[in-house]
């Protein structure tokens, strides 16, 4: 049984340009995620069971992601509108039967979350997600034939806002995590000036930590320095914009 680690990222994005080159200490925010991720599973991406790779689409700036490629990553350019399908043509590409999918914008995605959703995948599950940990740490897998079956009909969508819409939830496996600090204000993904500002303060913080502090540790450090005042504010925006392009897609794909 083999899977890939895909982080969906494109630099396209117009509320914060190439937010996931921006760099705190010199180095990319993308970069954080990734040594996040190879940290916790360097066994099984060294013993080549699982294949890491960043998910992007072929607009001439996601070239710029080339720079992260190495032998442990690899970037993979595949459908510029359609998330699930891109994952469908990585998982083809690299022959895995599963996909782990972590979205770029997460800079400190829960690695035990993500190790819970491969787990589950490996041991045979069609569908597996996070639920209960704080805004920007879940994370989600499927099987390679599971999201073959879900994209059957869509594959001309445009699925880039809320796009795990398709995925049958009828099938999911689903890994509760509950915390004994109120994370309720805790905004822990990359949009606005904010965020940048906000994961800026968490890494400089965290120090040498932040490639593998727990989950427990980084929410300690936002919590008890009130970090999450950075950034709290955007919550009410986000979803009204979420939503918003949730309900275009929609629209152009019932036109279509």
């Amino acid at each position: 049984m083999s899977a890939a680690i895909l982080i969906t990222a494109r630099l396209g994005s117009q509320r914060l340009k190439r937010k996931h080159l921006l760099k705190v200490n010199e180095r990319p925010l993308l970069q954080y995620l990734i040594d996040r991720i190879r940290a916790e599973f360097k066994a099984e991406i060294g013993e080549k069971h699982a294949k890491l790779a960043i998910a992007t689409s072929a607009e001439p700036e996601n070239k710029d992601f080339g720079q992260f490629a190495n032998e442990d990553v690899s970037v993979f350019y595949g459908s510029p509108s359609n998330v699930p399908l891109r994952h469908l043509q990585a998982a083809r590409h690299y022959g895995v039967d599963a996909v782990l999918s972590v979205d770029g914008d997460d800079i400190l995605c829960s690695t035990r979350g993500m190790r819970s959703v491969y787990n589950a995948l490996i041991e045979g599950a069609k569908y597996v997600k996070t639920v209960n940990l704080p805004f920007g740490m879940n994370s989600r897998g499927y099987a390679s034939y599971f999201l073959q079956s879900c994209l059957s009909g869509r594959e001309s969508d445009v699925l880039e806002t809320g796009w795990d819409r398709v995925l049958k939830e009828s099938d999911v496996t689903i890994k509760e995590f509950t915390s004994a600090v109120d994370h309720s204000k805790v905004r822990l993904t990359l949009d606005y000036k904010e965020d940048f500002d906000f994961f800026k303060a968490v890494i400089l913080d965290l120090g040498e930590r932040v490639g593998v502090a727990t989950d427990e540790e980084i929410v300690s450090v936002v919590i008890s320095k009130n970090l999450h005042r950075i950034n709290q504010s955007l919550h009410e925006t986000y979803w009204q914009e979420f939503y918003g392009n949730v309900d275009k897609e929609a629209g152009h794909n019932a036109k279509r």
